[in-house]
């Protein structure tokens, strides 16, 4: 009968530590989804703004703003207008490839389209948060960044430090915004507690980078983590990221980009076995 109870206490927790691995991994899959939708946001953003600056010069001081998205065929990017009922003077276009070589440019000034008044509503609303909310904070020699996201009927805007110098990776002081049916926002949440300026290598190569999440920090990798590892990933020598929590450690690998989330104890167990 002992024996019995063993066996079947030994079951149970079996079954429940494959139960939470299954969630890890699915936890897992979702951030790293989000982080790669973020990504070719930003990338496309990124490139575009590059080729209407050099492209169209004059017409940059017109520009009131940018922003991407993506639609089964391509990655675009469109620059509106300063004035109070805005139009599109600008649109660039990527392939799915993400290759900066490959584009098309339109400097047909146009009205926005249905799609595209949704990203700039959210955008806009997001804009006067961040100008208006004593939430979202400021560093000497940064910018922040709007990305407006529309995926499945969820609307959010992700607020990001831009990055500045060509040594460093910046993570933190990063912010979603969520919107509902109507644009109306819902809910503004701080991603990280402050801005984490982490070494890229440069002639002291690094391997490894890390940082933690503390007090309402999420316990795992965020979205706007993979974002920027995916960005900066060919000015790092970093092989693995790690993000340690109270009881996680989310570890994202560079060469093959995948994400594994681990808890404290596993972790703790692969380190002691190496």
């Amino acid at each position: 009968m002992k024996k019995l109870f063993t066996l079947i206490v030994l079951f149970i927790l079996t079954q429940n530590a494959t139960a939470q691995k299954n969630d890890l991994r699915k936890i897992a899959d979702s951030i790293k989804a989000e982080g790669e939708m973020l990504y070719h946001s930003e990338w496309a953003s990124g490139h575009s703004t590059q080729v209407f600056a050099s492209s169209f010069g004059g017409k940059k001081l017109l520009s009131g703003g940018y922003f991407s998205y993506e639609t089964k065929k391509e990655m675009t990017t469109v620059f509106f207008s300063k004035n109070e009922d805005p139009v599109v003077i600008a649109t660039v276009k990527f392939g799915h490839d993400l290759d900066s070589s490959k584009y098309s440019i339109d400097t047909t000034t146009r009205k926005f389209t249905d799609n595209e008044k949704e990203f700039y509503t959210i955008r806009s609303k997001a804009a006067q948060a961040v100008s208006n909310d004593t939430l979202f904070k400021f560093y000497q020699n940064t910018s922040l960044n709007l990305v407006p996201i529309i995926k499945n009927g969820a609307k959010r805007v992700y607020v990001i430090t831009a990055q500045t110098a060509p040594d460093e990776v910046l993570l933190g002081n990063d912010y979603l915004i969520s919107f509902d049916k109507d644009n109306n926002i819902i809910k503004k949440t701080k991603l990280h507690n402050n801005l984490i300026p982490l070494g890229t290598g440069g002639d002291d190569p690094i391997k490894a980078s890390s940082h933690q999440h503390l007090g309402e920090t999420s316990p795992f990798i965020t979205a706007t983590d993979i974002c920027a590892f995916k960005l900066w990933k060919s000015r790092t020598t970093w092989v693995i990221s790690f993000v340690v929590s109270a009881g996680y450690v989310s570890a994202w690998h560079f060469s093959d980009e995948f994400l594994e989330i681990l808890t404290q104890a596993e972790f703790e167990k692969i380190m002691k076995n190496k």
